[in-house]
């Protein structure tokens, strides 16, 4: 399974680089992980969860604003979300279990999940699609589209709740947005 993602990652590198993105060289692939931790309390219509202002730090987000560095793209092969098993305030102390009907809000768990560039939606899926329960590590939801982000230009990361129907605001709510990647260095 995994050589076939590697496969069409490359596919879709190459054809990108044919298309106006510069190479330089070969192009080195590495498996990444990115990630977002997202307080969700009180949240309700459509919340964008990355920015500008958004700052990498180690334990809340691997990402650094809503730019990839120069050179640096990524094919996204897997998306999943994870909840805070404790609800606990501090996010940086939540420890990260499957996402699952008993153990999300509501609000939440009927939301819709979007990654756009450039104007492009690259995904668009209920939150229930990105949540299932069983084995920690098989739980990526396969992105059979293989989606580029690309360095260099801004993204955004946005969640829609149903109209009037907002996030529990009395409890900490903590989820966990994952995307297993190939970073292609140019």
């Amino acid at each position: 399974m995994r050589n076939q993602q590697l496969a069409s990652a490359t596919a879709t590198i190459k054809a990108k680089a044919t298309a106006g993105i510069p190479r330089i060289g070969n192009v080195a692939l590495t498996d990444k992980t990115l990630y977002l931790n997202v307080a969700i309390k009180g949240q309700g219509g459509t919340v964008d969860i990355i920015d500008v202002n958004t700052k990498r730090e180690v334990g809340i987000t691997n990402l650094d604003g809503n730019k990839l560095n120069s050179g640096r793209d990524y094919v996204i092969d897997g998306v999943r979300v994870l909840v805070d098993s404790a609800s606990k305030a501090d996010i940086k102390t939540s420890t990260w279990v499957p996402a699952n009907g008993t153990n999300l809000d509501p609000a939440f768990l009927n939301a819709e999940f979007r990654l756009k560039q450039e104007g492009n939606v690259l995904i668009d899926m209920p939150i229930t699609d990105l949540s299932g329960e069983g084995d920690i590590h098989n739980l990526f939801r396969a992105i059979s589209t293989s989606p580029l982000l690309r360095s260099n230009l801004e993204f955004e990361m946005e969640i829609e709740y149903p109209k009037g129907v907002p996030v529990d605001n009395v409890t900490a709510h903590n989820v966990r947005f994952e995307f297993r990647a190939t970073q292609a260095k140019l």
